[in-house]
């Protein structure tokens, strides 16, 4: 059986939020300048906030990935670059289940008083993190991945 990750539409909006931001500032800046204030000097600001708000938001969309739960590997697709990369279940060493608290994290807010962050540690010191804040089927890609890797993923808590 094949499982695919599904995005989680706030983790998708919190990524592109700043450099929204940061892109919408520098328009209302020229907009100020060509309607309003001629003499102004934004032409630095603008600039910076536009060269910001792409950089952020390139980082960001490439650091988005979606996974694919197969036999015998997990896929690891980047969102930007469409670089894939293939975990085979015998490379997972062990599991970290992490209770991230809600009331101290401004990503959860007032919405849910915590939720269980999953990171696997893979072989070469690598990590593949699946939380629910980046997916909707969070638990079923950890029911998934437990079963298909077998025993050999140890906890730790």
């Amino acid at each position: 059986m094949i499982v695919v990750s599904k995005f989680e539409k706030l983790y998708l909006l919190r990524k592109a939020l700043i450099p929204i931001i940061c892109i919408g500032l520098s328009l209302l800046l020229l907009d100020v300048k060509i309607y309003y204030k001629k003499d102004a000097d934004v032409i630095f600001p603008v600039f910076f906030l536009l060269v910001l708000g792409c950089l952020v938001l390139l980082y960001n969309l490439n650091s988005i990935y979606k996974l694919i739960l197969e036999e015998k590997k997990i896929t690891k697709i980047y969102f930007l670059s469409r670089k894939t990369e293939s975990i085979p279940y015998t490379s997972i060493k062990s599991l970290e289940k992490e209770f991230i608290n809600g009331s101290y994290i401004f990503e959860v807010g007032q919405i849910t008083p915590g939720y269980y962050s999953y990171t696997f540690n893979l072989e070469k010191d690598k990590k593949l993190i699946v939380s629910p804040l980046y997916f909707k089927n969070c638990n079923q890609l950890i029911r998934e991945i437990n079963l298909l890797a077998g025993t050999s993923v140890s906890q730790v808590s």
